[in-house]
């Protein structure tokens, strides 16, 4: 009976690795099929290969169910959650599931297999400790995806923060140079494609809004959201009150870049003055101890030597 429940510990731990392979595996196949589709079209004929279709297919079912178990409500489309994808960069619609999925499978599947492992394989280790283990599995499976999407993300901003005062600039010009700033934001989106692509895309999205007839305030305040940025709020706003006061908008954008640059220029010397803190941890757990044993250990081994050749009465 033993030997039948861990084999069943194994296979459940083997069923968690084996479904986060599968999502994974599935996100690619994804790809794969859009690619395939977009030749298709392009060529105008498909051949008769339906085996990767099915397969994408029974993954995407089988991930669905999983997702299921921690996915929201109907409506987080458009809540917080959403927008955590946006912010990351991350607009795959089928991303959400794959998350879920994962975080499932770290939260309820790997926790249920360590504790039948840790019971059947270690019956000495106490009841509470089991408990403690397998209760810190499942935190650390729930947290840690929500973690790697934060990292993901704060990578993301402080890029496009970095290269938002350039595209400022870039405005400023294409502003002086006569154009509106519906073309501006058409023109620099194809500009900074090189230097930040990131940036470049929020702003592509926000002139094809503005082309398709939305509300230019609107369209900005969602290139805001979509980035995380309070400059780019600040950038809205400014944007918003030189229209309704009818003020200059090349020369609100140059103080709005200009600002922008001095903010920049405080991160880097904030960053700059924390280096001797940082410094401090290693320095005193690892090189003082390393010149102490350089320099005192001679000496030490010196005196050692001389109280045993004569010894105290």
């Amino acid at each position: 009976m033993q030997a039948i429940l861990q084999i069943l510990t194994i296979v459940l731990s083997g069923a968690a690795v084996a479904s986060i392979v599968l999502a994974l595996y599935n996100l690619v196949v994804d790809q794969t099929i859009k690619k395939r589709l977009t030749k298709i079209v392009r060529q105008g004929w498909a051949p008769p290969d339906t085996s990767l279709t099915k397969t994408a297919s029974n993954i995407s079912s089988f991930v669905n169910i999983l997702s299921k178990l921690s996915l929201p409500a109907e409506g987080w489309q458009s809540s917080r959650i959403q927008i955590k994808f946006l912010q990351a960069g991350i607009r795959n619609k089928n991303v959400p599931q794959y998350y879920f999925a994962v975080k499932t499978m770290l939260t309820l599947v790997l926790p249920v297999g360590l504790a039948l492992f840790l019971h059947f394989t270690q019956p000495q280790i106490p009841f509470l400790r089991d408990l403690l283990l397998v209760l810190l599995t499942a935190a650390a499976g729930y947290y840690l995806p929500e973690m790697a999407l934060s990292l993901i993300t704060k990578k993301r901003i402080k890029i496009l923060r970095n290269s938002l005062p350039d595209m400022i600039d870039l405005m400023v010009i294409c502003t002086e140079a006569g154009m509106g700033i519906d073309a501006a934001i058409a023109r620099i989106s194809h500009e900074m494609v090189r230097n930040n692509p990131d940036l470049a895309q929020e702003f592509y999205l926000s002139a094809l809004e503005i082309r398709a007839g939305g509300n230019r305030t609107e369209a900005l305040r969602d290139l805001a959201l979509r980035t995380g940025l309070d400059d780019l709020k600040d950038l809205v706003s400014v944007i918003v009150q030189s229209d309704k006061f009818g003020t200059s908008l090349a020369e609100s954008l140059r103080v709005q870049s200009d600002m922008m640059r001095t903010k920049r220029t405080q991160r880097a010397e904030e960053m700059a003055a924390k280096i001797p803190v940082k410094m401090s941890v290693p320095l005193v757990l690892f090189i003082f101890p390393t010149l102490l044993i350089v320099l005192l250990g001679p000496a030490i081994i010196q005196l050692i030597q001389v109280f045993s050749k004569n010894p105290l009465p």
